[in-house]
């Protein structure tokens, strides 16, 4: 009953905009402490959660979540496609991920939904953002460019870590900061839980968490100190078998002692999908990103003192085959690595960066190009699908965890200490976190979660002009609700917006957008005078990465931009861009 009850949602979600349930509320932060056997300690974190509460919308999120994220990236006939056949598909393909994990694995993750009353089967879903990235890869493969970039930009890909150490550390000590960006808006951000697991065997390990996911391998630390933070990649060479992040990332955690460790655990056996994993060392003071690529996985170096991560990667054997879909994907991650690392910069004549100063650098709203004008929007650390924030200091055995709404990075951060010797149990370690006020980046995050969980672009408009009224300067803003209501017939509207975030946007590449999609507007308000102009302006602009804009800009010449071009716009709500 209940397997028949999930596809029922899942289908419904998947054929009609609903409107978008409710954030839960906010809960308590959980400190769990769990010991025995893998399976052992799944049945006491689903007790431990049945107990507590708060796991349900966690539980009933993850069979949706392929479907919600590709909803609004691909044209009708492709989500027709999608739903008769894609319901079949998925759970045929995460099954077969699914009889690759490690038996210790599977079986905890089974133990865990038992506990909790949910069947068996759902255990699969945890597999979901590796078939998603595959999926996205496999498209890039087959060489299909229009559905390959819909389908990127379908994802959320805006994780962010910096790791500090020797001089790029205000006390020599390595510290390990992380945002970790889901489209779990409202859900893994309200209801924080740190796991600390003592295994039969292995090292004694942690992992940060929502109430609903017994998720080890996204967020994790160890007793030797080494901290763990997965990030989204996408590439050509995937597969369909092989370790999921989740197990992955379990195993570091569980076995290694050292970095040499952790990338030997990687090559032990084929790696399903495409993923940086940021492993910092506190006993030797580095870090590296172990980026995987279907049979290929390589470490990324840091610089001298301090790692940075996001979502594309850097060493130059994974770089050949990885899929960039737009100039947005690249432009949206190289610039948080910049602005990380200008940070680090920053905070060298002070004596380098305290925990203080990394929970500020996760919540940092510049862009390198635009270094003196806040913006809500686009390559800043922190986004409005920040559903966790961390910073773990190994040496000081604790991690800080936010226990606020998203964005996570905002905070309030709560200092959880390393401590396995505590019985088996649960603690409610901090107070649930206020609301926030209503400011303008909290339209914006509404306006993200409504995208997200019911594809409403008409409530997702009212949202993204709410922020354009409490900011009115801010050109991220006049983008994304410029383009949207491109997309939903206001011409006229759409074209003020971006004629106005173009009277205050700096960043060469930004202003690029603003005005090839002005232009658009300005074609289909009966303007053709002010488009060319503003096609004019663009083919002037020399910046690299707005050479398909400005080819686009060209066919728009001769072929004329209009209204049911307009309707099939997809605005990516996360990288700032449009389609």
């Amino acid at each position: 009953m209940m397997t028949a009850l999930l596809r029922a949602r899942s289908s419904a979600a998947a054929t009609s905009p609903a409107a978008a349930p409710a954030s839960q509320p906010i809960q308590p932060l959980l400190v769990l402490n769990l010991r025995g056997s893998q399976a052992e300690m799944g049945a006491q974190h689903g007790r431990l959660l049945r107990a507590h509460g708060g796991h349900e919308a966690a539980l009933a999120f993850y069979p949706e979540l392929p479907e919600r994220l590709l909803r609004g990236g691909l044209e009708a006939p492709a989500r027709r496609l999608v739903e008769r056949w894609g319901g079949a598909l998925k759970q045929l393909l995460l099954g077969r991920l699914e009889r690759d994990r490690p038996r210790e694995y599977l079986e905890r993750t089974r133990a865990f939904n038992q506990a909790l009353g949910w069947p068996s089967s759902h255990s699969r879903h945890l597999l979901v953002m590796d078939l998603f990235q595959n999926v996205v890869g496999l498209i890039g493969r087959l060489g299909l460019p229009p559905l390959s970039r819909r389908a990127t930009a379908a994802a959320v890909p805006a994780c962010s870590t910096l790791v500090v150490w020797g001089g790029a550390s205000a006390d020599g000590a390595l510290r390990h900061a992380r945002n970790f960006d889901f489209p779990g808006i409202g859900i893994w951000d309200r209801a924080p839980v740190v796991a600390l697991c003592t295994p039969e065997r292995g090292v004694r390990y942690g992992f940060v968490t929502t109430r609903g996911a017994d998720l080890p391998g996204v967020t994790a630390f160890n007793e030797a100190g080494l901290t763990v933070t997965a990030h989204t990649r996408f590439h050509r060479s995937i597969r369909f078998s092989g370790a999921s992040v989740v197990d992955l990332g379990h195993d570091i955690a569980r076995r290694a002692e050292s970095l040499a460790d952790a990338l030997a655990i990687a090559r032990e056996r084929p790696v399903s999908s495409s993923w940086g994993l940021a492993v910092s060392s506190a006993r030797e003071r580095r870090a590296i990103v172990v980026e995987t690529a279907g049979d290929r996985v390589e470490a990324a170096l840091p610089h001298t003192d301090h790692l940075t991560c996001a979502n594309r990667y850097r060493h130059a054997a994974t770089r050949r085959g990885e899929v960039d879909a737009s100039a947005a994907w690249a432009a949206h991650s190289d610039a948080r690595e910049a602005r990380l690392h200008d940070l680090v910069e920053q905070g060298r004549p002070r004596g380098g960066l305290a925990r203080h100063d990394l929970e500020q650098a996760l919540a940092d709203q510049l862009d390198p190009d635009a270094p003196a004008q806040p913006r809500g929007a686009g390559g800043v650390v922190s986004q409005p699908a920040t559903v966790q924030s961390i910073v773990a200091e190994p040496e000081q055995r604790a991690l800080h965890v936010s226990i606020g709404p998203a964005p996570a990075s905002q905070g309030p951060f709560v200092r959880v200490p390393w401590d396995w010797e505590g019985p088996v149990g649960a603690v409610q370690a901090a107070a649930a976190a206020p609301a926030r006020p209503q400011d303008a980046f909290a339209h914006y995050v509404e306006a993200a979660r409504l995208e997200v969980h019911s594809h409403d672009l008409d409530a997702v408009l009212v949202e993204l002009e709410h922020a354009v009224r409490l900011s009115p300067d801010d050109p991220s803003y006049r983008f994304l609700a410029g383009c949207l209501a491109l997309r939903q017939g206001h011409a006229p509207r759409a074209l003020a917006h971006l004629l106005h975030g173009l009277g205050h946007e700096v960043a060469p590449f930004r202003r690029g957008q603003l005005t090839f999609w002005a232009a658009r507007a300005a074609d289909v308000a009966g303007q053709p005078a002010r488009a060319a102009a503003l096609r004019s302006a663009l083919q002037a602009s020399a910046d690299p990465r707005l050479a398909e804009l400005r080819a686009r800009a060209r066919r728009d010449q001769t072929q004329r931009f209009d209204a049911a071009g307009a309707a099939r716009l997809q605005l990516n709500m996360m990288l700032c861009d449009a389609l």
